[in-house]
């Protein structure tokens, strides 16, 4: 009989890994306690990254390396753990997870520079031949869930709307999850070894909130998250003592887009970071550039809470106005603005400077100045004031523009689960991993450090994925016969 390897969580981190356990020779039960696959991984906008993709290559950019991906990585985690080892599995099979996308169907063809890298490396897929948006995270899980109940359909069983409450152990070794069915019948699923993929905590308001415990003074933001971003691995695999690291680590992501028809809802649509990787600018409510839009998150954030401008019936949220003009709005995908600005109506036009400073409310000359500046800076390379030196487009004094109000959000919690680089989650008192137990994605820490890098959480659901999917198959645990 072959061994049977639970997965908890239908987002790409375990969709990865029940692929990578059945290419071992492993059946998969694959738990999800909402209705469909997907979960936060289904509502990724920037991309994935990867060097010395064919993608990459095709570009023009030759001369990146795993060190300078390792190095962008642990640079932005400063302040927090990062570990040394994970990252560079993370840099060192990037390309090979975009090729194995690819290899799956999944079109990775268009790249973007995102804050914090120092190479273009951010893989998407273009639009549509009908100019309609390929949203790069749906695209993922659309293509990846087809492949599972297509081709692994006589290999895994999918059980959705059931919530995995505890884990099971015997001896010692995890052996399964106890379920509970959205009627509210309790049961268990058994197997040989589990793999978490359960997610962060961004969305954690239970009584026993991770962000109450952790991180009190984020409880009133706003987040990109879903409704499921409860940290019920994170708090699952604490209960019989894995240890966790950088639970604290929460990271605030700059352009959450506010709508102007409900300016205080409580979750937000994600203004991508390819917005400002595709040459947005961000202006503060007197027409002011202010901060390098490509810096990192945890900068960029910064810069706009310094600012102090806050958005009128929001409930407190301080804002910028983010900027494209035509050049931008091509290299972001004519499709996926149009998502945003005629179907959500999160972007407003003008069509002239005049008409940009009457929409954001600042003088005409501050504004026109403002871009004369950055137009000029962009032609030499180097700006004087924000210290930028990549320039996607020349933004200037030629309309039309698209502008959105965008605020700092809860994106990401980069703590959870301390694992082992296949995977493995360890013990807090022992220090060895736990028999039996591993995870992937967003439940695990000790990667991204005090800030992740944009374009990283895609890449690590897909390398870590498939790590911890055949560790499991491979774990040695109790021979089912």
């Amino acid at each position: 009989m072959r061994k049977v390897v639970v997965v908890v969580g239908c987002g790409l981190g375990g969709l990865s890994a029940t692929i990578a356990a059945t290419s071992r020779g492993a059946n998969v039960t694959l738990i999800e306690k909402t209705e469909r696959m997907g979960g936060n991984s289904a509502k990724a906008t920037s991309g994935i990254n990867g060097w010395g993709s064919p993608a990459q290559l095709a570009a023009g950019v030759s001369d990146d390396t795993a060190d300078l991906f390792a190095d962008d990585t642990q640079r932005s985690g400063t302040g927090g753990v990062s570990r040394e080892d994970l990252v560079r599995v993370l840099s060192e099979e990037s390309r090979e997870a975009i090729e194995w996308l690819t290899g799956l169907g999944v079109p990775l063809t268009t790249l973007s520079q995102l804050g914090g890298h120092s190479r273009k490396r951010t893989h998407r897929a273009p639009d549509k031949a009908d100019g309609s948006p390929t949203p790069i995270g749906f695209t993922i899980m659309q293509t990846l869930e087809q492949h599972v109940r297509g081709a692994l359909a006589d290999r895994v069983t999918v059980v959705t709307s059931t919530e995995a409450r505890e884990l099971l152990r015997e001896d010692g070794h995890v052996v399964g999850v106890a379920v509970r069915d959205a009627s509210g019948v309790d049961s268990e699923i058994r197997g040989d070894a589990v793999v978490l993929c359960t997610g962060g905590f961004s969305n954690d308001h239970t009584s026993s909130s991770l962000l109450a415990e952790f991180a009190p003074e984020l409880l009133s933001r706003p987040t990109t998250n879903g409704a499921f971003a409860t940290g019920d691995g994170v708090k699952m695999a604490r209960r019989i003592g894995a240890s966790l690291v950088d639970m604290d680590k929460i990271q605030l992501h700059p352009t959450g887009l506010v709508n102007p028809k409900d300016p205080s809802s409580a979750t937000k649509f994600l203004g991508p970071e390819a917005l400002r990787g595709s040459g947005g600018v961000l202006l503060n409510s007197a027409g002011q550039r202010f901060v390098d839009e490509l810096g990192l998150r945890s900068a960029v954030t910064a810069a706009i809470h310094a600012q102090g401008d806050e958005y009128a019936g929001s409930g407190g949220c301080l804002f910028a106005h983010c900027v494209l003009n035509e050049a931008a709005a091509e290299l972001f995908g004519r499709g996926m603005l149009g998502f945003y600005w005629k179907r959500i109506g999160l972007f407003r036009k003008a069509e002239t400077v005049s008409e940009l400073a009457d929409l954001i409310g600042a003088p005409e000359a501050t504004v026109r100045a403002t871009l004369e500046a950055y137009a000029a800076a962009a032609e030499s390379g180097r700006c004087p004031l924000t210290g930028k030196t990549v320039f996607p487009v020349v933004l200037g004094t030629e309309g039309p523009y698209y502008v959105a109000a965008v605020t700092p959000v809860i994106h990401y919690t980069m703590g959870g689960c301390e694992m082992t680089a296949d995977g493995a989650l360890i013990d807090g008192a022992t220090r060895v991993p736990i028999p039996g137990l591993f995870g992937a994605g967003e439940v695990t820490g000790g990667l991204h450090g005090a800030n992740r890098l944009g374009g990283n959480s895609l890449l690590e659901c897909v390398v870590f994925g498939r790590r911890a999917g055949a560790s499991a198959a491979d774990s040695q645990l109790t021979d089912r016969g």
